[in-house]
């Protein structure tokens, strides 16, 4: 049984939970119940509008936001929750009985000043153990119901203020009780209001039993209902908190992806600084080959003319006239023959090198290094023909020292040697149609493959036949079948020919072209180039792919040209320097491009266009790139 301590607590929570305003946390005074059955005290009520709702026709509940149409007298004008106050004055009479613990109740219908001991539920009095006696015998209370103050303590029986009357007085007329319900107003009514205020046929009316009756039945039909509804909404607070936990692992499992997406994009874009950095330090590499080159070359060249001035001045002051006379000859051609050569030249692009940023970060690309600016036609010369200063049919172009290069001239069979400023020098001819040509390093040499050939030919500076090689053993010359098309100088020297029809790149001596080792490639060899590492460029235009691949024919990239967005027809000549490579194709007449791709095989720009069918493509001593385009050459220089 809850003892007395623990009752009060119970009054306390249920005091808290169900008696307070919500505005002020206190007991409810005069409770004004709005249209969505929550109550509050008036005072709250009128101090809430005052501040916020001002003048308003219609308030918002201060817990649920629903609107209530406030009458015309205002908050005055709302129900009276009467059932609340009544629960108010209840509870604290049971409180009142409950936590009074040793306080002595004196007894209320004698003046003997007893203890009360028992409580008349009927009259709602405390009395004594003597009143109880009298309360028993007296035949108009002998009915009533009187339980003891422990029990009532205790909270095994309930107290009411006062006896539960059937009917309330009426407002408006003094000593009427209110017998009726008017249905047409909604309110209690007694006997003169059914005559006076709330007469028929206006007004129609029950009495109060009947339509408590009625009423209490209509409330039940609603409760199914409702509590229907309230089984669906306590689903969908379900399915809510469901959803609220999936979200919460769904947040979590799509945070986690972001964040390894993000770790794969901070990888991505330091692989891609990483690579751009090593682009660099690569084009560093080889212009500071190149640089020390020109530098070496240079200093040989100053200390040779040192050499002949010095020479020739000491003969002309100390030399007797028989001597200086039997060297006159010999110094005077020399001194002209280095007066006559033209110097090497450096061009500043080998010092150009710019850093292009990407637009936006959308493509997860930090963007690319410009390693040269812009590159324009500065001389052509040549035309379709047979004669001085024609071509039909110009394949490919070497450039031989110091201001020379070779183009083969397809149809004509033959090498035309000219200057870089046009003029024709001198031809070799051939006697099959030449394909393929390069220039040695050390002895300026030109190598020439020649269509149909088994034999590779070399020939000297002043054009003459050095010799010629095969590029199979000895033994198997004219058993073997051979396409021979392409041919490029390593870096230390070597010969590599390119052979279509076994898909390989056999490597030569220079000095007598014997065969040091086969490679086989991914793509058929039709132009060949070498870089400053050794890598070999391989152009396909069967497959209109270029191939760069390692030194032993190991595919690291392939290149895939466009024009407009298009795969490209065919892809011809390949050159590189220490910005990268160059790639010269068409997609027919007057279609051609020269277009230029970093170390890596990324696009950089297109820097010639409009070509006619431009074939073979190379740098001269002085750094412009010379196209050979079928019936002319064009030279291009960088500004």
């Amino acid at each position: 049984m809850a003892t007395g301590p623990a009752v009060s607590s119970a009054l306390e929570s249920i005091s808290r939970h169900h008696l307070e305003c919500s505005i002020c946390q206190e007991r409810y005074q005069q409770p004004k119940i709005l249209e969505c059955l929550h109550s509050f005290c008036e005072q709250c009520l009128l101090k809430y509008c005052s501040k916020k709702h001002k003048e308003a026709a219609e308030i918002p509940c201060p817990v649920c936001r629903q609107e209530t149409k406030l009458p015309e007298v205002g908050v005055q004008g709302l129900k009276t929750n009467f059932h609340l106050i009544g629960l108010v004055e209840e509870l604290e009479l049971q409180e009142k009985l409950v936590c009074s613990g040793d306080t002595k109740l004196l007894c209320e219908t004698c003046d003997d000043g007893n203890e009360a001991t028992h409580r008349c539920l009927d009259c709602s009095l405390n009395i004594c153990s003597r009143c109880y006696s009298s309360h028993k015998r007296i035949p108009v209370t002998s009915n009533h119901v009187i339980a003891t103050l422990d029990d009532v303590r205790e909270g095994t029986v309930k107290v009411t203020k006062e006896n539960q009357k059937p009917n309330s007085k009426c407002p408006k007329h003094k000593g009427e009780v209110t017998r009726f319900f008017c249905t047409t107003c909604q309110v209690l009514i007694c006997r003169d209001c059914t005559v006076i205020n709330h007469c028929k046929p206006e007004h129609s009316y029950v009495e109060s039993d009947e339509a408590t009756s009625k009423y209490k039945q209509s409330l039940a039909e609603l409760f199914s209902p409702l509590e229907n509804s309230m089984t669906e909404l306590q689903k969908s607070r379900e399915n809510v908190s469901k959803i609220k936990e999936d979200l919460g692992v769904t947040v979590k499992r799509v945070m986690t992806e972001v964040q390894d997406r993000a770790a794969e994009i901070r990888a991505e874009v330091t692989a891609q600084e990483n690579r751009i950095l090593d682009d660099i330090k690569i084009i560093q590499t080889d212009r500071e080959q190149k640089l020390n080159e020109y530098e070496k070359t240079m200093g040989l060249a100053v200390e040779r003319c040192q050499h002949s001035l010095d020479t020739a001045r000491e003969v002309t002051r100390t030399a007797s006239d028989s001597d200086f006379l039997s060297l006159y000859a010999t110094i005077s051609k020399d001194l002209k023959l280095l007066a006559d050569q033209r110097m090497p030249t450096v061009g500043n692009r080998l010092a150009f090198l710019k850093f292009k940023p990407s637009e936006g970060v959308g493509g997860i690309s930090l963007g690319e290094v410009v390693a040269e600016g812009k590159w324009e036609l500065c001389r052509e010369f040549g035309r379709k023909g047979s004669g001085l200063g024609e071509f039909n049919g110009a394949w490919d172009i070497a450039a031989r020292k110091p201001d020379e290069i070779a183009v083969t001239d397809y149809w004509n069979n033959r090498v035309v040697i000219c200057s870089i400023d046009g003029n024709q020098k001198s031809t070799i001819p051939m006697q099959g149609r030449p394909l393929g040509i390069s220039a040695t390093r050390s002895d300026n040499r030109l190598v020439v493959v020649e269509e149909g050939a088994s034999h590779v030919k070399v020939f000297n500076s002043d054009n003459t036949l050095a010799y010629k090689f095969p590029t199979v053993p000895p033994s198997e010359v004219g058993k073997t079948t051979v396409n021979l098309q392409s041919v490029a100088v390593k870096n230390d020297g070597t010969i590599a020919v390119g052979d279509v029809a076994r898909m390989v790149l056999t490597v030569h001596s220079p000095t007598d072209g014997e065969l040091l080792h086969t490679i086989p490639v991914k793509i058929k060899p039709y132009f060949l180039a070498f870089d400053s590492n050794d890598r070999v460029i391989i152009s396909d235009f069967s497959s209109q792919t270029v191939d760069i691949a390692g030194g032993n024919g190991t595919t690291k990239r392939t290149i895939k040209p466009t024009i407009n967005g298009q795969p490209v027809r065919n892809c011809f000549g390949v050159c590189t320097d220490s910005s990268g490579i160059y790639v010269a194709m068409h997609n027919g007449g007057n279609t051609g491009h020269i277009h230029h791709y970093d170390p890596q095989g990324g696009f950089l720009q297109c820097i010639a266009q409009g070509l006619y069918i431009p074939r073979g493509i190379t740098f001269s001593s002085d750094g412009q790139l010379a196209v050979a385009d079928y019936n002319s050459v064009k030279m291009y220089h960088h500004v």
